[in-house]
């Protein structure tokens, strides 16, 4: 084997592109039709190691594009998109299997940005180099974050302005405008993201995840009954209960946003229905209730989070503070009472609400209601805790502050 190509950077030491010659061109045909064999039989390692082998008889763009593609789209592991591993799969193995495993692999250096880098300056009308360049930061994007080494606002840039010279060159399509339009609305860029989106539509109307976003859009440019029409086009589209619930609450911040809590209540209640373990809608129904002075409903809401997670002690100061910051911590009473009524039997969830029944007392000034629930509270919990948990010392203090001094 050649020295050459025992360096995995192969494509740096290269001076010049040079054209190939007819038989050269051939062979470099060849070869690529013989990487995308391996690549439709899995043998992703073995596809690799044909690129690298044949590098020196390759038209140089046409081995980092596909060498791109491999690395990209096939990889087993990477290390933060700079370093990547490849395997060859056995039937009815997936690339997904493999990326969940643990386990020794051969990585190689690659860097897909350089590269590519080196082949718009030498083919600028190259739209593929462009539109992997794009894919690559798109990756990079969604996958690092804030921890990869450029900010997330220079990386939202490289993505746009390479997947806009990709489509420019005539390499448009609904993926590339999907993708463009979702970096733009994480930029902020909300009037790009739209002319996007309707490009977008062009090849798929059916996608209620483009109305979600346009939805999305037109909201922050304020324009809410747009905004609206498009989110209730997501609601009727979307199959999956997930995504239906997730647009209609979404639905009940826009019309929120149009001061109509009548129709904000119907898209929670709706998202409720599709989603019932998600708490943002029992969550905001018991502000939308409050805020209308429907005390009633608000219990009714509050006893539906409570329901969610029973044991948790922030989801009962949550309610306690929903109540409180419109001054009707007196409507917790009825709804304690409920739920006390409710849980029967059941020590800890006793506990806790019978704790936070005594917080509740003590902010309304009700000290002897506060002691006798932090005693009814202690009793319950010493059923399933031991004496060194944290609520009892919490319990003691609380009890001796509202004792009477001497």
């Amino acid at each position: 084997m050649k020295p050459l190509k025992n360096i995995f950077l192969i494509f740096f030491l290269f001076a010049a592109f040079q054209p190939l010659s007819a038989a050269e061109n051939k062979k470099n045909s060849s070869v690529l039709d013989d990487v995308d064999r391996l690549i439709t039989q899995k043998q992703y390692q073995s596809a690799w190691t044909l690129l690298h082998d044949e590098a020196e008889d390759l038209d140089i763009s046409d081995m980092i594009l596909k060498k791109t593609e491999l690395t990209l789209l096939y990889y087993a592991k990477t290390n933060l998109h700079q370093m990547f591993a490849f395997a060859d799969l056995r039937e009815n193995e997936e690339l997904s299997d493999i990326r969940g495993q643990e386990g020794s692999f051969d990585f190689k250096l690659y860097d897909p940005a350089g590269a590519l880098t080196m082949v718009i300056k030498e083919n600028p009308d190259r739209r593929e180099a462009y539109y992997w360049l794009a894919e690559y930061y798109h990756q990079v994007m969604t996958l690092y974050g804030e921890e990869w080494e450029k900010p997330q606002e220079d990386i939202r840039s490289l993505v746009i302005a390479n997947f806009r010279m990709a489509a420019a060159l005539g390499m448009e399509t609904e993926e590339i405008y999907s993708k463009l339009s979702y970096t733009e609305l994480l930029s902020g860029s909300w009037e790009a993201a739209v002319e996007d989106l309707q490009k977008a539509l062009e090849y798929n109307n059916a996608n209620p995840a483009y109305y979600h976003d346009l939805a999305i859009a037109h909201l922050n440019m304020k324009k809410n009954n747009e905004a609206l029409s498009y989110i209730e086009k997501a609601i009727n589209l979307y199959t999956d209960p997930f995504y239906k619930a997730d647009s209609a609450f979404l639905a009940s911040t826009i019309a929120l946003h149009l001061e109509d809590s009548d129709k904000a209540e119907s898209y929670l209640i709706k998202g409720g229905a599709f989603s019932p373990d998600d708490y943002r809608f029992p969550d905001r129904l018991i502000r939308l209730y409050l805020n209308k002075s429907d005390f009633v409903n608000a219990r009714d809401a509050a006893g539906d989070l409570f329901a969610m997670y029973p044991e948790n002690p922030a989801n009962c100061t949550t309610i306690i503070q929903y109540f409180y910051s419109v001054g009707k911590l007196d409507e917790t009473s009825v709804f304690f009472k409920t739920q006390l009524e409710k849980y029967q039997g059941q020590a800890e969830i006793l506990g806790n609400l019978y704790f936070h029944k005594a917080i509740s007392a003590r902010y309304q000034g009700l000290n002897d209601e506060a002691l006798e629930s932090f005693t009814v509270a202690e009793t319950e919990f010493a059923k399933v805790y031991s004496r060194d948990n944290q609520v009892f010392q919490a319990i003691e203090k609380m009890t001796a502050e509202l004792l009477p001094t001497e």
